[in-house]
This record gives structure tokens, sequence and C-alpha cells, in this order.
């Protein structure tokens, strides 16, 4: 898939959404601190900070932060979905992709924003309407195909909400780096109507559960992705193939325990929430700060989230971000913070370039070469003709004769041209395939141990956690003395004996996959490399043929075009492959810096361990080991190890950025 056209910079659009205030919040005595001032002005007031406050008097109790567009309590669905996102339906359609996502604290208004209610839809149908009415507008010198998945991103895991029962599935990146989900079900569909007949079943599946702060809480990130590809129903040696995404995107709320009195499974399920919100925090400000000519690397690989929206953020995409906010006092902190993340959004820039698959397979670059032949050829004949009126009758039956003669020899010359042409066509498109193949599945095996060395160091953390925890455990049964103390030791105890996290169950899970997926990918990369080698082979003995069965000087200049833009194609496969795999051992080398550092961190609790063991029982310590805990201590101090691997990652962001 290539540009037609350069890529073009733009900003990310981000605008505001104030909710009504709701009776719950009045109950609580809240009052309203949030104000529209105007279009693009949001006035946010600190309700701790009183007008009668002396030490605070020579402070500002206001706040303030401009979007793009702001929405407050009296704004409808449909001037949210106009001023938001119907600009993107059109470029969607042309082959642009695009994203529009809600974000905001729990219980704001996202879902209602994103899907809305049977009477007052949201930007989820409106948007699908649309997008059919422009189809329809210009289907008939358009062919079309739609289709769509939907998923969730519940507790770091992904699930297909139109088929649940396929389990938990697992990113990918192609060769050209874009995400894709491994086993998403993707369905084929014709109108708006079909599409939320699929998102009210996929709703259904989702995962909902009351909290204090909202009765319908979504615990999930739900993404829904509708693909349109359009070619002309006109055929010709140049169809091309236009490809749109757009992803919706309705994330989960960031909440605090506090706020949502949540415990036990809930508790759990907010810091899954809440650390991927982090990640994608940590995005918008890298990416803000990039969006400012600073060298800042974006790390995208924190979370699933953020991996998923990671073309949305920083990539090809125009992209929409409606942020959403309590007006209530209550909810001052979680306002604060969401307007601070918004108004950083701000500076981010996406690179949008249309994507556009040419099916011609190079034959276009011939086309011109055949075209000036043709008139030479027709130059030459009307020559001829011109000669014949003028020479007589005999010199016209001859030359009549020489120009049939010539014409047959012509003929006969392109016909074997051209059959020479498309094998050798056929033979190159083989091999660029199978090239292409085995790129995907060097890049698929690659992406395959990242994620099994991102599992095993999540079962290190927990098993070191756990082991420090028994430790502790173990101390206080040692050293307590009063049966408060016991009994506050018998309970950590039983805690640390406790059935190990979901998250580490999953990881368990997903590497006895991911090794079963190791070795079905090699398989196919030997019998692949064996096919290749095959073809190439063939290629190189009909190339030595050519010049055997080629008399006229200018075909031979056409097959040898062609032989060199194959060549130049190989080159530039190559260089991206080189590139893939230069990035992906960037990322294992993170990997096994982070497993260092946990054995260092292990170390460090032998060291101390040691330490305290030798001076509660007065063991005295040879020379040669004291002068080695100087030197370890020293470097701690110094903070030697924390700057080489500081070092370390100031140069790792400079080479992706290099490479970017």
């Amino acid at each position: 898939i290539v540009s037609d056209e350069d890529a073009k910079e733009q900003k990310l659009l981000v605008a505001l959404r104030i909710r009504p205030i709701n009776e719950a919040e009045l109950e609580e005595n809240a009052v309203i601190i949030a104000h529209k001032v105007g279009q693009q002005m949001v006035l946010l007031m600190d309700p701790s900070e009183g007008p009668d406050d002396i030490l605070r008097a020579n402070r500002s109790r206001e706040r303030t932060f401009i979007f793009d567009m702001v929405f407050d309590h009296k704004a409808t669905q449909e001037e949210v979905y106009v001023s938001t996102t119907n600009i993107l339906v059109d470029g969607v359609i042309s082959g642009y992709n695009a994203t529009v996502f809600a974000y905001g604290p729990t219980g704001a208004g996202k879902t209602y924003t994103m899907l809305g209610t049977d009477s007052d839809p949201g930007i989820y149908i409106r948007t699908l309407n649309d997008l059919f009415k422009a189809i329809e507008a210009t289907s008939e010198n358009m062919d079309y195909t739609v289709s769509m998945s939907y998923l969730e991103i519940y507790n770091e895991v992904i699930r297909d909400l139109l088929n649940p029962s396929s389990g938990f599935l697992d990113l990918r990146e192609d060769a050209r780096g874009s995400i894709q989900i491994a086993g998403i079900t993707e369905v084929s569909t014709t109108n708006a109507q079909e599409i939320m007949q699929l998102l009210t079943k996929g709703n259904k599946e989702r995962t909902q559960e009351p909290t204090t702060a909202n009765k319908t809480s979504s615990r999930s990130h739900a993404v829904l992705q509708v693909t349109v590809k359009q070619k002309s129903r006109v055929k010709d040696i140049n169809e091309e193939l236009r490809v749109g995404r757009l992803f919706m995107v309705d994330l989960a709320g960031s909440e605090r325990a506090a706020q949502t009195q949540n415990h036990g499974k809930r508790m759990k399920e907010g810091a899954h929430i809440n650390r991927s919100l982090l990640a994608l925090g940590n995005c918008i400000s890298a990416l803000s700060e990039k969006g400012g000519s600073r060298g800042q690397y974006v790390n995208f690989r924190d979370s699933k989230l953020t991996r998923l929206l990671k073309d949305s953020l920083g990539g090809n995409s125009r992209t929409v971000m409606i942020a959403h906010i309590s007006p209530a006092s209550i909810y001052f902190e979680e306002s604060r913070t969401t307007l601070i993340y918004a108004y950083r959004a701000k500076n981010i820039k996406t690179r949008v370039k249309r994507n556009l698959l040419n099916v011609s397979y190079h034959i276009a670059q011939y086309t011109s070469i055949i075209s000036d032949l043709r008139r030479e050829i027709k130059g030459l004949k009307t020559k001829i003709e011109n000669q014949e009126k003028e020479t007589g009758a005999v010199s016209s039956d001859i030359r009549h004769v020489q120009v049939e003669e010539h014409q047959d020899s012509e003929a006969y010359s392109r016909q074997e041209m051209n059959k020479l042409r498309e094998q050798l066509i056929r033979a190159f498109k083989e091999q660029m395939e199978m090239r292409r193949s085995l790129m995907e599945l060097e890049n698929t095996n690659i992406e395959l141990h990242i994620d099994t060395s991102r599992h095993l160091l999540t079962i290190a953390d927990w098993e070191r956690e756990k082991t420090q925890h028994a430790q502790k455990c173990h101390n206080k049964l040692v050293n307590g003395k009063e049966d408060e103390n016991m009994e506050e030791a018998d309970r950590e105890v039983e805690e640390a004996d406790s059935p190990e996290p979901h998250e580490v169950t999953v990881a368990r899970e997903e590497i006895n996959v991911l090794l079963a997926e190791q070795r079905k990918t090699a398989a196919l990369k030997s019998e692949l490399e064996q096919r290749l080698a095959n073809a190439k082979k063939k290629a190189s003995q009909m190339e030595k043929l050519l010049p055997k069965q080629i008399t006229s000087e200018d075909q031979r200049e056409v097959l040898r075009l062609l032989c060199k833009a194959h060549e130049l194609e190989v080159g530039n496969t190559e260089l991206q492959a080189n590139a893939l795999y230069r990035e992906n051992l960037l990322c294992q080398k993170d990997f096994v810096i982070q497993r260092h550092q946990q054995h260092r961190l292990l170390c460090e609790e032998i060291i101390q361990q040691q330490q305290m063991l030798l001076k509660g029982h007065d063991i005295p310590v040879p020379e040669t080991l004291r002068m080695l805990y100087q030197l370890y201590y020293h470097e701690l101090e110094e903070g030697t190890l924390t700057r080489l691997l500081l070092i370390h990652s100031m140069t790792s962001s400079t080479l992706r950025v290099r490479q970017g």
C-alpha cells in the first residue's frame, strides 16, 4: 500500500464536552466549577481555594483551557457529531485512515457520546449513516466493500465482541508496521442498520459493572473498526484500490478507588484501567513534546491500548479526541487531569496519506514505451504509402510484398515479446510475493519472541514480589512478640499462599500458545525459502534465454528495463526487511535489559540479607569481600548503574527517531 501524494501533516482535533450535573451530585452539595466561555474556552475553578483564604489571596482560583471546540450541557448529539466527526467521512471513502475516541473519567458521558440511545443516537450510528449515504451517492462509478470488527480490551486481554467464544486474541505487527489482531472476526455488511444490530449484540457481551461513581460503568475499552475498500468499475491497466479505515473508540473511564469505593475484583479492574490510561497519557505527553520539535521517544508498547492506537495518535490517521468531564466540584481532580492531558494532545501532529494499492504490478511503467513503438510503426507505414504513389505500379507491388513480410515479422516478434514479458512478470510477481511473505513471517517470529519475553517478565516480577512478601512474613513471625503482630503475620502468610493473579495465569497460557506459533512459523518459513530458491533458479534460466529469442533491439531494451525494475523492487524489499529487523532487535534488547534490571534488584536483596546476617551473628568480613561491598555501594551512591541504563535508553530513542 502506497501513497499517491506526499503525506500531509495535520494536528489532532481536540474537543471538550461538559455533561450536565446530576441529582446524586447535587445531593452531595456539589457546585458547578466548569463553565464554557465562548466556543473554544473552558473555565475551571478550584473549590478548595476559598475567597476568604488570606494565605491564598494572591492566587487565582480560576484556570482556563482552550480547545478546538467546547460543548456544554446544552449541546445536542447532532451538534457534537457535525462539529467533530462528520468531516472524517469523505476522507475514509477516499482511502484515508480516521479515528475518533472518547476520553475522560468514569461517569463523564463517554459511552453516551459514542453510542447514545435509541431515540438520540451517538457518533457510531450517525457516522455510519453518513458513510453509507456517501457510498450510495458514488456507487454508479465505484465498487465498495465494507467490513467491520468490534473488540474490547479488558484487564489487558483482547476479546472479540462479535465472537466471544474465540477466547483471548493477540496483537501482531505486519511487515509494513501496522497493527493487526490475529483471529479477529471481520463481518462484511451493506448498510448501517446491519452494523447497529451487530453493535447491539457486541455491547451485550461488553464488560460493564456498577460502581459508586457510575451505575453502568464500562470496565473495558471498546474499539469499532470499519474498513472501506473502493475501486473503479471501469477496467483499466492502472486499476487502483483505495483502502480507508475508521476507528471509533469508547475508552473505559479513569478512576480513583477512593472516589468509586471499589474493593476486590472492581479494584483490580480499576488498576488495569488506570495502567492502560496512564500509558496513553504518557504517549500523549511524549507526542505533544515531539510535536514541539523535541526528540522525544514515544513508548507505545506499555499497553495493548496504546499499541492499538499507535497510528491514530502518531501515525497515518486523521484523529479526533473528544474529552469529557463532569462540572461538579466533587470531581475537580479528575476534571483537572483530563483537561491537562487533552490540552497537551492539541500539539500532537500526524502525517496523513492516502492508502493506495496499485494492482497493475508496474505494467504502467512500460505502457509509454509500447505507445511510442506503435506511433513509430504508424509513421513508417505513412512514409511507405507516400513513396508508393510516387514510384509507380511495379515498385508499388514490390514494396507491398515487402511491407506485408515486414508486418508479418513484426507481428510475430511482438507476439513472442508479449508472451515472454507475461512469463517474466508472472515469475517476478511470484518471487516478490514470496519475499514479502518471508518478511512478514520473520516479523511475526520476532513479535512472538517479544511477546514471550514480555510474558516472562510479568511472571518473573510476580515471583520476585511473592518471594519478598514471603520473606517479610517470615521475619514478622520470627520477631513478633505481641498477639496482634502474630495475627497480622498470619494474615500476610495466607495472602502469600493465595493463588497467582489473573494476568500471571494468562501470561503462562499465552507462553504455551506463543511457543506453538513459533514452531509453526519456523516450518512455514523453511518451506517458503525452498520455494523461493526454486523460483529464482527458474527466473535466472529464463533471463539467459531472452537474448536468443528476441531479435529487436527495442524489445530487448523493454525486457532489460523489466528485469532492472524487478532488481530495484527486490532491493527495496530487503531494505525494508533490514529496517524492520533492527527496530525489533532494539525492542528485544529492551526486554533483555529489563530482565537484567530484575536480576540486579534480586542481587541487591541478596547482598542486604547477607550483610544483615553477618552483622546479626558478628561474623568477621574478609578484606576482599569488604572491598567489594564498598565498591558496590560506591557505584550505587554515584548512580553509575542508573546512569548506564539512562544512556542506553537515550541511545535507543535516538536510533528509533532516526529510523522513523
